[in-house]
């Protein structure tokens, strides 16, 4: 197997080599060869110039003419890149040869016969000298004098060479001359040839403005009514007789042929299509068993779904094309109408068929978008039915058209295909679960539990307010343009979905550790298996990218060469004003905000994407993770605003001003604000402090939420969220427990009785602290005396934990440890030393108590004595009071 493989890599490579050398063993193309082509690329310009003076040009001829231009850049690029070298090969030879031909210009130094030499050996033509360097004259000029030559010696050798150096060097000059007369026509062809389609792009940019703002009366108005009444039974029946007189040219062509062959053509065509419907019901159908399929098996179904249904009826009339073609059915007047009817076809196809793919009416379990089961279905019918109105409408513009219906009449059938559109959105806005009924579980939300239903019916009902206004206003061609649009738009999502899901699943599934791939990944080239993960999401994260990209680039292809142009009349619609060089009008402020919008917007989806896919697969810790979102932030931001202000000429350069202006508002107002950002700016890349440390500020403690721009947010341990400036976290201390490691030190202090024994208590502390599994070994736990007292020793226990976050807990379980081995040591925890006592020693301290208990008897006594006197005097006083009342009342 391996000889094998071997040996068809040696063939490859042999017939690469072949064909290297026979492309390079081509002659080279002679210079007539080259102004053979140049005068085809002439002719072909001047045709092209001569068809763009006329003044009235159809969409179809300016793309013909587009289509005969575009060649000749190419063909030209090629020549000027062959002719190149040449000429430069040719430049280099003649500045070999110009020292040659002018060395009989100089006297020989050491000539014995000097005056034999003729004095008119000097060539006539004087090489013009640019910046110091001879270049070669023009073959124009007279040709260089050849020296004469004697008849016999070794002059006469001399002499013939300098004959056959000045003949090269004339044929030199003369192929220089011709070479560089090409590359300059080549090169000025090249240039006009890109300027000429420039003007074929404007011209078809003024075109398509022009049809797609066309205004008439407005869809509601009386008099576009009565024209295109009195104009319908003319075109109806200029129709009937068309369609009848292509449909006998058919006949004819048929009957004048091989009319056997044809209907076996047909009828094989049909019968492939029977069966082909008959098989794709069958291979469409999904598997009810499976109950919760994965995104990616979800999405592989709608894919095969859509492509299935889709491609019996197009490859269908596509067949049937091809054999109108080999028989020569179609002419030019019904390449148009068939060409509408074929494009009909493949729109209702694929609409129907991206429907059923991602709605899944009969299959709740497949959806890649849950509606429910009665919305399902409605808008899958919806979805179709509009399908089917856009393409019968515009069969029948075209059959006006060709007819040559009146305006008026194309319009309105313009105007009603718009407008039954706008009715069906509407019908399937009304079809819309309301908010109680999401709530009680009527339809299914998206993962991440968005409320979907409410945006569509937002969008829906601004796009009937947009065709209605515009066909009420007269732009019928531009609410057909938007219904087109969001069509193929939406088309364009819906694949976009499948294959981004896809290649997603299809990645990760390829560089999974047991694939095969993985496998081979992981022994051949030494990839860890931790690594493939990462891997894969980058890669399915850069290939989702590419999609996008395509997507955009395919959702905008109907604009074609036109989008800029369509951008542009808008903007000329409204009023403009100028700010010095900067011309500034809401168009382009509103573009402006949208682009701000839109980066903004992918950033921050390349930021989520980072935060919920990338970064957990690698081993940044969360501090540096959050860092290169937050740093992404703030630099999609920038980017976004250096965009929105470069589109309505706000350059950086124009910004010295602003920035000056800022510079003063800094230096008085804005000082803490700056501080606070640089601040902010510090903390990330320092990364002093990290989200999820265990940080100390002040008083407060807490785990670190988010780092923002102005403030960082802590939230404490009581579930309370605190604002700290950032220039407070840089200039102020704080206390970070996880800054290092993790690693922290526990301290246990323990007081027991004065008659412990310290090595029994030091045994005790280290088996407690062993016994616990939080502890670490290594470094392993102490015991310190630190103290001896009348009524207590004080130790204390230290231990390590490997993770600081657990220490309350490993605390806690040592205490409950402690506590049970002491009790059963019977060792109890004595009292607190109390405080130090004064005694003071005093001589006779006897005698002097007993005189102080005299003294203090003696007092006692002489209270009572005057208490006793105060009562004897009161009570005679009274016994007067009482004497001398009777005699009061009698004088009375």
């Amino acid at each position: 197997m391996h000889v094998r493989i071997l040996t068809l890599l040696i063939a490859i490579l042999i017939a690469t080599f072949a064909l290297t050398g026979s492309r390079a063993d081509e002659a080279p193309a002679s210079i007539e060869q080259f102004n053979a082509r140049l005068d085809r690329a002439r002719a072909t310009l001047d045709e092209v110039q001569k068809a763009l003076e006329l003044p009235e040009l159809s969409d179809a001829a300016l793309r013909s003419l587009r289509a005969r231009i575009e060649p000749l850049p190419h063909e030209l690029e090629e020549t000027i890149e062959k002719l190149t070298p040449r000429l430069a090969a040719i430049d280099a030879r003649l500045k070999e040869l110009a020292p040659a031909a002018a060395k009989p210009q100089e006297p020989p130094k050491e000539a014995p016969k000097a005056p034999e030499k003729p004095a008119e050996s000097k060539p006539q033509g004087k090489p013009a000298v640019k910046n110091g360097v001879a270049k070669p004259p023009p073959a124009r000029g007279p040709p260089v004098a050849a020296p004469e030559a004697t008849p016999n010696g070794p002059e006469s050798s001399d002499a013939g060479a300098r004959v056959s150096a000045d003949a090269e060097l004339e044929e030199q000059r003369r192929l220089y001359d011709a070479v560089d007369a090409t590359l300059k026509r080549a090169r000025a062809m090249l240039l006009e040839t890109r300027q000429v389609a420039v003007t074929i792009v404007a011209r078809q940019r003024g075109l398509f403005a022009k049809n797609l703002f066309l205004r008439t009366n407005g869809l509601f108005s009386p008099s576009l009514w009565r024209a295109a009444l009195d104009g319908a039974p003319a075109a109806i029946s200029d129709s009937a007789s068309f369609l009848s007189d292509r449909t006998a040219n058919v006949v004819d062509r048929v009957n004048s042929g091989r009319r056997a062959q044809f209907f076996a053509v047909i009828f094989l065509i049909a019968a492939s299509v029977a069966l082909a419907l008959f098989m794709a019901r069958r291979v469409a159908r999904r598997s009810e068993d499976e109950s919760a399929p994965t995104p990616l098996r979800k999405a592989a179904a709608a894919g095969w779904t859509a492509l299935v249904i889709s491609a019996a009826p197009v490859a269908a009339v596509g067949a049937l094309s091809l054999a109108f073609d080999a028989y020569d059915l179609i002419d030019a007047a019904l390449e148009p109408i068939w060409r509408r009817f074929v494009e009909g076809v493949a729109r209702i196809a694929f609409a129907y068929a991206i429907a059923r793919a991602v709605l899944a009416p009969a299959h709740p379990n497949w959806r890649l978008i849950d509606p429910g089961d009665r919305l399902a279905k409605r808008l899958t019918q919806l979805v179709t039915l509009a399908a089917v109105t856009l393409s019968v409408a515009r069969f029948l513009e075209q059959l006006e058209e060709s007819v040559q219906g009146g305006l008026s009449l194309v319009i309105v059938t313009r105007g009603l295909g718009v407008m039954i559109v706008a009715a069906l959105i509407a019908v399937a806005l009304f079809s819309l679960p309301s908010r109680v009924e999401i709530e009680e579980g009527a339809a299914v939300a998206t993962p991440e539990g968005r409320d979907w239903m409410s945006a569509a019916r937002f969008f829906g009902a601004l796009i009937v307010l947009v065709l209605v206004g515009a066909c009420a206003a007269g732009y019928v061609t531009f609410a057909n343009f938007v219904i087109l649009q969001i069509g193929w738009t939406a088309a364009v999502l819906a694949i976009l979905y499948v294959v981004v899901t896809l290649s997603r699943g299809g990645i990760e599934a390829a560089l999974a550790p047991t694939s095969i791939l993985g496998r081979k990944m992981i022994s051949g080239l030494g990839v860890r298996r931790d690594q493939l993960a990462p891997l894969a999401v980058l890669l399915s994260g850069v290939v989702t990218l590419l999609c996008f990209l395509a997507a955009a680039l395919v959702a905008l292809a109907p604009l074609g060469y036109e989008s800029g142009d369509f951008l542009g009349n808008v903007r000329s619609a409204f009023v403009s004003f100028k700010i010095g060089d900067v011309t500034i009008s809401p168009s382009s402020a509103l573009v402006a905000m949208l682009l701000f919008a839109a980066a903004l917007a992918a950033t921050q989806g390349l930021r989520r994407w980072l935060d919920r896919r990338f970064l957990p697969l690698t081993r940044l810790d969360l501090g540096l993770r959050n860092s290169i979102s937050a740093t992404l932030g703030y630099a999609g931001f920038i980017f976004a605003a250096a965009l929105a202000l470069s589109y309505v000429g706000l350059g950086f350069e124009k910004l010295a001003i602003v920035a000056g202006a800022l510079s003063v508002g800094i230096g008085f107002g804005l000082q803490s604000i700056v501080n606070n950002f640089v601040s902010g700016l510090i903390l990330l890349w320092e990364r002093a402090i990290r989200v999820g440390d265990w940080v100390v500020v002040g008083d407060e403690q807490g785990y670190v939420k988010r780092i923002n721009v102005r403030s960082t947010e802590i939230e404490t341990f009581d579930r309370a969220t605190m604002i700290v400036p950032n220039s407070n976290l840089v200039a102020g201390v704080v206390k970070n427990w996880l800054r290092g490691d993790k690693v922290g030190r526990i301290k246990i202090a323990i007081s027991p009785h004065a008659g412990v024994d310290p090595e029994r208590m030091r045994d005790i502390l280290l088996a407690a602290a062993r016994a616990q599994e939080g502890v670490l070994r290594i470094p392993a736990p102490q015991v310190m005396f630190l103290g001896m007292e009348a009524n207590a020793f004080k130790f204390e226990l230290w231990c390590y934990v490997e993770d600081v976050e657990q220490s309350a807990r490993v605390r806690s379980d040592l205490h409950f440890d402690l506590y049970q081995r002491l009790n059963e040591a019977e060792i109890s925890i004595g009292l607190a030393a109390a405080a130090a006592q004064t005694i003071v020693h005093m001589p006779q301290f006897t005698e002097l108590a007993a005189a102080a208990a005299a003294g203090a008897l003696a007092v006692e006594a002489n209270r009572a004595r005057g208490k006793s006197e105060d009562e004897q005097t009161e009570r005679s006083e009274a016994s007067k009071e009482e004497a001398a009342t009777p005699d009061d009342a009698q004088a009375k």
